[in-house]
């Protein structure tokens, strides 16, 4: 009997890079400020190969944050780490952090940015697995191909007065074993007990497409067997006294 598989991520490179970036901010005045980094690692055919051949999987990860303001009080403590090795369920490749208040001064405003985004494929294969779909045939089967695509983004604008607290995850190396994993966060609250206030946006989306896995003798392998897309915005402006907002993914073969 066959089961919908889900993402199997490529194993980190032998080399491994790792780098942290902390930001401590305590500015009156104009403020532009931005991480950003794309990330791409595979399995299988090399990148620059424009085939997508049996047992290959691809990583695709963006993470971006930005903030720019005119003028005002800034204070922000901010914290990103990256490692590009393979990962175990309870660790991550990228982990963000900050924490911000803002206070306007002469009619100033602050805009801000961040998006987080993974977008994990693979094309199916025969190889002999650590680990077995909980529904596959004992005989010789077809690991599924799959194509999954998730995001987190959260927008500040116009700004006037706001504390500001996010938190971003992503885990997409670590092999077939280990589960792709996306986490966001981010609360907008009362600084002082004054309101925050400008308008906030959040956005959690997602699209997933499943293959099976299969007998040889059968032929569904390269063909759609679940898919599934869900979509979640959230508007609010004027006085923000408290909004919090969670999103969590979770997408591996189950063991």
């Amino acid at each position: 009997m066959a089961g919908v598989s889900a993402d199997r991520l490529p194993p980190g490179m032998p080399e491994t890079q790792v780098f942290s970036i902390g930001s401590t901010l305590s500015v009156t005045g104009i403020t532009d400020q931005s991480t950003q980094m794309d990330w791409t690692s595979s399995r299988g055919s090399p990148l620059e190969s424009t085939t997508f051949n049996s047992s290959d999987l691809i990583s695709l990860v963006q993470y971006h944050d930005s903030l720019m303001g005119n003028g005002g009080t800034v204070v922000e403590v901010k914290n990103f780490d990256f490692g590009s090795g393979s990962q175990s369920r309870s660790m991550y490749n990228i982990e963000s952090e900050k924490v911000l208040t803002y206070n306007s001064r002469e009619g100033s405003l602050l805009l801000g940015s961040e998006t987080l985004m993974m977008d994990n494929m693979g094309n199916s294969t025969s190889d002999s697995l650590p680990i077995r779909c909980v529904f596959s045939d004992q005989n010789a089967i077809l690991m599924p191909a799959f194509c999954n695509i998730v995001q987190a983004k959260s927008d500040l604008i116009n700004i006037n007065q706001a504390k500001v607290s996010t938190k971003g995850e992503i885990r997409s190396a670590g092999g077939f074993s280990t589960s792709a994993a996306m986490n966001y966060r981010i609360a907008v609250t009362a600084d002082k007990n004054v309101p925050a206030h400008g308008t906030v946006r959040t956005e959690f989306a997602g699209s997933i497409m499943e293959a099976r896995d299969t007998n040889l003798s059968e032929n569904t392998w390269y063909k759609t067997a679940a898919t599934n897309s869900w979509k979640d915005k959230t508007e609010v402006a004027g006085e923000v006294r408290n909004l919090q907002k969670t999103f969590g993914y979770v997408s591996g073969m189950r063991v």
